[in-house]
């Protein structure tokens, strides 16, 4: 009888190599994680401290930064941001209070370089809008409403020694740091006459009420930004900047601006 030798498969030894290169790789990914965590904590927060220093703003303002990127780090590490969004309600400046919404492409982090663009958008609600027209000289602000797209007036002016209310129409443009507004209708005794219409009819008789208010905001923000446009929407008087990356590194950029027409 013929003897059968059974045959063992041979023991595999541990593969200890392949172990370490997964704990490696694990501990690898884990400490990017963990570094792209910190970025995201961390970077909004130097920003906001930088943008509150440079600005003037009060230390306790609270800013939103929004920095939409898939992966923070690799551009911290760059030292370039491609986008940032910020976002403050209430801010003071100067004197005057309003939310303000900025978007900046391509910002620098750590160099003197700039901006490839920056824009503001600033909104007065009714109540802002009103404490900034009452610094105009012997104006009634407390009569004025935001009736989109144009500021209503209700006041009354003098004609012959009789006071006649009059309901006047404001129509907002920006030019020179200003906002301007221009009377374009009048409302007398429930009918609507156009400016034109009432400056032939009456002419001196109505006076200032059919000139231009120009209202100086740029004296109150900073020297970097420039007024571009200005609107009245449900939400306020939407008034529009660009934004000079001077603002970065530049005490003057940063100083209150003026509308003398050499900003």
């Amino acid at each position: 009888m013929a003897t059968v030798t059974e045959v063992r498969p041979a023991r595999r030894r541990p593969r200890r190599g392949v172990t370490w290169a997964v704990v490696i790789v694990l501990a690898v990914v884990g400490l990017l994680v963990a570094a792209e965590v910190a970025a995201r904590i961390v970077t909004p927060q130097i920003i906001r401290d930088q943008i509150v220093q440079n600005v003037g703003l009060p230390a306790d303002q609270k800013i939103d930064v929004d920095i939409p990127a898939p992966l923070l780090l690799p551009l911290v590490v760059v030292g370039q941001l491609p986008e940032i969004r910020l976002s403050a309600d209430d801010v003071e400046l100067n004197g005057i209070t309003a939310d303000v919404d900025v978007t900046a492409d391509d910002v620098p982090m750590y160099t003197g370089a700039d901006w490839s663009s920056a824009n503001a958008t600033v909104v007065l609600d009714q109540a802002q809008t009103r404490a900034l027209l009452s610094k105009v000289d012997g104006f009634p602000a407390e009569s004025v409403t935001l009736d989109p797209p144009d500021v209503a007036l209700d006041t009354a002016f003098p004609i012959l020694g009789t006071s006649v209310p009059v309901g006047v129409t404001l129509s907002p443009a920006a030019r020179d740091g200003q906002i301007v507004l221009s009377p374009t209708t009048f409302r007398l005794g429930g009918a609507d006459v156009s400016a034109d219409a009432l400056r032939q009819q009456l002419g001196p008789l109505v006076g200032s009420m059919l000139e231009e208010l120009p209202v100086c905001v740029s004296q109150y923000l900073p020297k970097a930004m420039t007024l571009t446009g200005v609107s009245v929407a449900e939400r306020g008087i939407v008034a529009d900047f660009e934004i000079d990356s001077a603002i970065l590194r530049d005490k003057a950029a940063q100083e209150p601006g003026s509308c003398d027409g050499d900003r």
